[in-house]
Parts: C-alpha cells; structure tokens; sequence
C-alpha cells in the first residue's frame, strides 16, 4: 500500500482541495507512486453542474490541487499557480471514482513547469492539465 503524504498538521486545515476539517471541500488524500502523487475520489452530486457531470471548475481545483502536492512532495518547494491550462476530453461522472495523478516536468529557478490528468477506474483520461507556478517560502505558504 502506498504511503498517504501529509502537509505539516493544522496548516491546510481549511484547504477547500484538501483539508480535513473544510465541511464542503474535496478532502483529497493524496500518496506518492514513483514520480507522481495520486488521490482517488468520488464526487457527489454538491460538485455537479449538469445533473450527473462534475462541474468543470471543480475538474480544474482538483487538477491544481494535485500540483501543489507534487510540488511540496516531489520537488521540495511550497508554490502558487502563475497559470493553469485546462483540457476537458470526457465528462466527469457524479457517483464514479477518479483519479488524480500529478508529476513535476520541468524546473527553471524558482518556477516549475507541472502537469495533472484526471482518470477514471479504467485508466480513460477525462481531463489534463498543465500549470506554471511560483516558489514560495515557507512561512508565506503556512501564513507566517
């Protein structure tokens, strides 16, 4: 079983990707296999925009989400996105387990090139998208 990463505890309490404690975010888990970080989810109908399709919006939180993870997990850094490029290729189902997977492509300095895909149980990629973000400190990133 692959090992749930964590953020430092109490921190990201009321992240709307993945805080515990936010009553109507996404509570994504994430771990780490190989060179990327993955979190499964089932998404309710409170995410829908269409009757049974996930609102894109919220395709695009969880796709940014995973990046931020992949940058704190897998390259060392804290980061906010600079920009965000989405592809919506199939719809999302309410009621159906995803998958988001995220992995660093590229690093220049302080900004790193990061890509995400979200797929569903039998490995159909629904959307993917590529980011660009910032370093940050620490402390600026956990409010300090």
């Amino acid at each position: 079983m692959a090992e749930k990463l964590a953020l430092a505890e109490g921190t990201f309490d009321g992240c709307f990707g993945c805080g515990p404690a936010n009553p109507v975010g996404l509570r994504l888990s994430f771990h780490r296999e190989g060179n990327e970080v993955v979190a499964w989810a089932v998404l309710g109908r409170q995410y829908a925009g269409y009757k049974d399709f996930v609102h894109g919006g919220i395709v695009a939180t969880m796709l940014d989400e995973a990046m931020g993870w992949a940058l704190f997990h897998l390259g060392g850094v804290y980061g906010v996105t600079r920009s965000l490029a989405v592809n919506y290729r199939r719809p999302v189902l309410v009621g159906r387990r995803v998958a988001v997977r995220s992995s660093i492509v590229e690093r220049d300095g302080n900004t790193l090139r990061v890509e995400s895909r979200l797929v569903d149980e039998r490995g159909r990629l629904l959307a993917s998208a590529e980011g660009l973000w910032a370093t940050v400190r620490d402390e600026r990133a956990k409010g300090g």
